[in-house]
């Protein structure tokens, strides 16, 4: 790990600390891992829970088992995000998504590269290089690196919201526990099953934007 670092971009100033490329990059595997196994966990969560509303019980043991993994595996994902944030608020918000300059320079070198290697596979003569050309032709690339720099401070509040009301349901699943002769329509159905389907909807939410933002640019 390295000292707090200092990252001004577009007029912003940024102290935090912020991991070596190498740890970054490793702790970023550990939390897509966990993030998969998250949504795939709430998923099952969510179609275990689907009998009640047809009036069945599934296996007490089972219900509860089910979402405390998929709220552990979500919170331990939520962790190694949080350690990464500082690193992806330097290395990649304010240095990359939010910085115009940086976009139109990575977006103008592609697109040079895009012209040799066309060339080369044509074996055309190489074309001059034209760097204001491809600078040029970026487009909206830049509004584009922005808004998802948006998303991705969205999903960090989405899956704030996640964690607290999985953890709420996991307190209410181990409070409520119905037999198999117990009215269930007399418990939490709805709250129960409409809070885990939230959970995991959430879960995938923040994957895709986590996903999306990796590929538009990562450490």
């Amino acid at each position: 790990m390295q000292a707090p670092a200092v990252v001004s971009a577009g007029g912003f100033a940024y102290r935090g600390r912020v991991l070596s490329l190498s740890a970054a990059r490793w702790l970023l595997v550990l939390h897509a891992v966990l993030g998969a196994a998250a949504v795939a966990a709430a998923t099952h969560w969510v179609i275990w829970l689907w009998p009640l509303w047809r009036g069945r019980v599934p296996r007490r043991a089972a219900l509860g088992r089910f979402a405390t993994i998929a709220v552990a595996l979500y919170a331990l994902a939520m962790v190694v995000g949080l350690v990464l944030y500082p690193t992806y608020k330097a290395r990649v918000k304010l240095e990359y998504l939010s910085r115009p300059s940086s976009v139109i320079d990575d977006q103008a070198g592609r697109r040079l590269a895009t012209d040799e290697l066309t060339d080369r596979a044509l074996g055309a003569p190489p074309r001059p290089v034209d760097v204001d050309r491809a600078r040029r032709m970026v487009g909206d690339a830049p509004i584009r690196a922005s808004k998802m720099a948006r998303w991705f401070d969205t999903k960090e509040h989405w899956a704030a919201v996640g964690l607290l009301l999985g953890v709420a349901l996991v307190a209410i699943g181990r409070a409520w526990r119905p037999g198999p002769d117990d009215p269930v329509a007399e418990g939490p159905v709805v709250v129960v099953v409409v809070g885990a389907i939230v959970v995991a909807l959430i879960a995938w939410y923040a994957a895709i934007v986590g996903l999306l933002t990796t590929a538009t640019r990562s450490f």
